[in-house]
């Protein structure tokens, strides 16, 4: 019996991409098994929206562990408060261009943008400090930047306003809330 390179070609593609399933099989079970005991502990975060979260950026990273895992979720934190940040910039032009905002909401919009800087900021240094791994330095700095955009929507509320970040305020407290849990669960 004659064997060719071809006949050997599927063996030797399964062989090569083995590593990478059994490596997102791993990955993905991470994920469950994180989001079910997350789901479980915090009622504010939902199984389904964690496990999307940390899903969809599993193209852009690698979670061979709970360290990366926490890592990715600091970082998907930082996204997320990082894009409300440009979103702010882009409803304030809008708003101005179309003087279709409230000199109130332009006010707390305002507030919101240095609100959320300051918030990308403690986010910053709580991924460098998780790299170095004082974890005490990173829980303070996640829970410093939640405060900052808690108190971001506490201001819209205050005026009897409503917010055009709550939703992405929602997004991020579950995002944070996920970071602080897998935190926890390791430290």
């Amino acid at each position: 019996m004659r064997f060719s390179f071809f006949s050997l070609f599927p063996i030797s593609l399964f062989l090569l991409l083995f590593p990478l399933t059994f490596h997102g099989a791993t990955g993905n079970k991470l994920i469950r098994d994180t989001c079910k005991l997350i789901s479980q502990d915090t009622s504010n975060v939902k199984y389904d929206f964690c496990k999307t979260s940390l899903q969809a950026a599993w193209e852009r990273y690698y979670y061979p562990n709970l360290e990366a895992l926490g890592s990715v979720s600091l970082t998907l934190v930082k996204n997320s408060v990082t894009d409300t940040s440009s979103y702010i910039v882009e409803y304030q032009i809008k708003a101005w261009k179309n003087n279709s905002s409230q000199p109130h909401v332009r006010t707390r919009l305002q507030d919101c943008f240095k609100l959320h800087s300051d918030a990308i900021d403690e986010l910053e240094k709580a991924v460098k400090s998780y790299k170095s791994q004082k974890y005490t330095e990173v829980r303070e700095e996640a829970t410093a930047a939640l405060a900052f955009l808690t108190t971001c929507e506490e201001r819209f509320k205050n005026r009897g306003l409503v917010s055009p970040l709550t939703k992405r305020y929602n997004k991020a407290v579950q995002l944070t809330a996920i970071a602080l849990h897998i935190l926890s669960m390791h430290h």
